[in-house]
């Protein structure tokens, strides 16, 4: 059998560790009982599963199947598509959702049910997905990241940082991103930034913006309630200097899909956009903290990737 059948599955042991040995033992036998040849690695640290779909691709594998959360496919995809490696065509990527938020998998009606995501993987319908991707300086070298779901700045990346700073205490819990947001939200300080596309420029200060490819974000909250990621642009939303009042209104409407409506909101679709902030640290990508420098470039890769779908 050649590397254009063979899978690649990627497992994070730490994405949901209840009952791990009887889901992945439940795996590996439909696998073989689908006549399903594979390679399979577990990650052992943050960062893992980079390195791992790096090595991957660079075998000329085309088929990747992910088991763990939002975390663990973007790593997976900023290994796919380092910008050191040759492509090969038709690649395509599966989920099996193991994470906290699980917020990609969430836009795909993915279940944590493992057997009805693997049934899913099993049953083999794709289609052609967007990717997302930041390009920045950090040190005078040139970077790239690239974002399945969704990336932030602002409070946004603030949100995720309280996140993972909770997480060291209280584990993973779906609440987590609640409290992280409501501690956020009353600390955060907005910044002065530039915002730059083809569609509009924007001088003001930035409270919170989140960039997506999908609609959900921090475990179910809907920021860009109309994103898909198969219509070639991004969908971009942002905030001003809101008061406390804007706050308390805008809150709710993040978690019903309405926070377009809210005043304080700023919004509109681009392919690609320059960003400048005032003392910009650290941006998340997919609930993942990534540190840079400012401007940075964000654009969208059109049907970059195929994603096994229900």
């Amino acid at each position: 059998m050649s590397l254009d059948d063979k899978w690649a599955v990627i497992i994070n042991l730490k994405s949901g560790k209840k009952n791990f040995r009887i889901q992945m033992n439940y795996l590996f036998r439909k696998l073989k009982d689908a006549s399903i040849d594979y390679e399979h690695r577990i990650t052992e640290f943050a960062g893992h599963a980079v390195l791992i779909a790096r090595q991957f691709a660079k075998r000329q594998f085309r088929n990747f199947l992910v088991v763990g959360g939002d975390g663990t496919i973007s790593e997976v995809i900023n290994g796919i598509f380092d910008p050191s490696i040759e492509h090969v065509p038709n690649l395509k990527i599966a989920l099996i959702p193991r994470g906290t938020g699980n917020d990609w998998a969430r836009f795909w009606g993915l279940s944590r049910d493992y057997h009805h995501s693997i049934q899913t993987f099993l049953e083999g319908k794709s289609r052609k997905i967007d990717i997302g991707r930041l390009d920045f300086i950090l040190e005078g070298e040139p970077q790239s990241r690239f974002f399945i779901n969704s990336v932030g700045f602002g409070l946004d990346a603030r949100v995720c940082h309280n996140t993972n700073r909770l997480k060291r205490y209280v584990g993973s819990h779906a609440f987590l991103y609640f409290a992280a947001l409501v501690w956020a939200v009353f600390k955060y300080k907005p910044k002065e930034a530039h915002i730059s596309a083809a569609e509009k420029q924007i001088d003001d200060t930035l409270f919170t913006m989140n960039i997506a490819n999908g609609c959900y974000s921090g475990g179910g909250m809907k920021q860009n309630p109309d994103a898909v990621p198969y219509d070639g642009k991004l969908d971009l939303m942002m905030a001003r200097k809101p008061s406390f009042k804007d706050i308390l209104t805008a809150l709710p409407l993040v978690f019903n899909g309405s926070i377009l409506e809210h005043p304080v909101i700023e919004s509109f679709r681009t392919q690609k956009l320059l960003l400048n902030t005032q003392n910009g640290r650290y941006f998340e990508a997919d609930g993942i903290v990534v540190h840079y420098a400012p401007p940075v470039e964000v654009s969208i890769i059109p049907d970059a990737i195929e994603m096994v779908v229900r």
